[in-house]
């Protein structure tokens, strides 16, 4: 997948949709939004997660 793309993933056993920012050799950095104010506390709106558990939208 290219940068920019739209993807979604599981975090927390929640469902969220989010954008490429830059790409690894097996994984994605992805930024998104929550409402949910510990996630954002954790993870600042940004995750790297394994290119296997990313699907595009």
């Amino acid at each position: 997948m290219e940068i920019g793309t739209k993807v979604t993933f599981n975090l927390a056993g929640n469902p969220y949709t989010g954008e490429i920012a830059k790409a690894y050799t097996n994984a994605y950095l992805i930024t998104f939004t929550s409402t949910d104010p510990d996630i954002t506390d954790k993870y600042h709106d940004k995750i790297i997660i394994s290119q296997k558990k990313v699907r595009p939208v």
